[in-house]
């Protein structure tokens, strides 16, 4: 089986092309660019590093979020229209659950991304060599909360991307970014979906949507 992967997610870009799990070949980047400009550039890489053709590809797999609004919905808009068009099966992975994943290591993981505002998108979780369990739901909620929930766990290993600002704020944690590679060593993670019906998973609402909710009941 032939999956081309695919995380948008935050400021990190991660594009990859495995065969059998396995993968053959990707492109992981850091670079502050707009993946809505570069997306499709290192898509068609991995088909020239591969020598693969679009109707070689057997499935789509794509971060579903949460993230950054705008990367979350380049990389979902991108995967959608790709599965429509080469009629082929598409599944999504929690933007965590890539992170997680990405550190092939056993344990208690907790990725976390900045949700500004002394907040975090996190959840954690326990691997053990091809076991992936959520022990905590992915949610939006404060850091002090998280961390709090992290007592309980002996050991737990904190992920995070030292270069967002609120790392600063962790104390001991493990620089971390997706690779999208690695997640099909865990296929309970990943979830099959709708191509007309899947949806970003951001976990809160817009500031936008807020804003217009608020004006809506007043």
């Amino acid at each position: 089986m032939i999956s081309l992967l695919i995380d948008t997610s935050n400021r990190p870009l991660s594009v990859a092309m495995n065969r059998d799990g396995y993968c053959l070949a990707e492109i992981n980047t850091t670079v502050k660019k707009t993946h809505s400009a570069t997306l499709m550039v290192y898509i068609n890489e991995l088909f020239e590093m591969t020598g693969y053709k679009r109707g070689d590809v057997d499935r789509i797999i794509v971060a579903r979020g949460p993230g950054s609004y705008t990367g979350v919905r380049i990389g979902v808009t991108v995967a959608k229209t790709l599965a429509q068009a080469l009629d082929i099966d598409l599944y999504s992975v929690s933007s965590l659950a890539v992170i997680a994943a990405s550190t092939g290591r056993d344990g208690i993981m907790t990725p976390m991304f900045d949700g500004r505002r002394g907040n975090v998108y996190t959840s954690i979780y326990r691997l053990n060599d091809k076991s992936f369990e959520e022990v905590m739901e992915a949610g939006y909620m404060s850091l002090d909360t998280v961390l709090s929930q992290l007592k309980k766990y002996d050991g737990g290993i904190i992920l995070a991307d030292a270069l967002e600002k609120f790392s600063g704020n962790l104390g001991t944690y493990t620089h971390a970014t997706p690779r999208i590679s690695t997640v099909e060593k865990f296929e309970s993670i990943l979830r099959r979906e709708d191509v007309h019906q899947m949806v970003p998973e951001y976990l809160k609402i817009s500031e936008a949507e807020k804003n217009w909710m608020e004006r809506k009941q007043s």
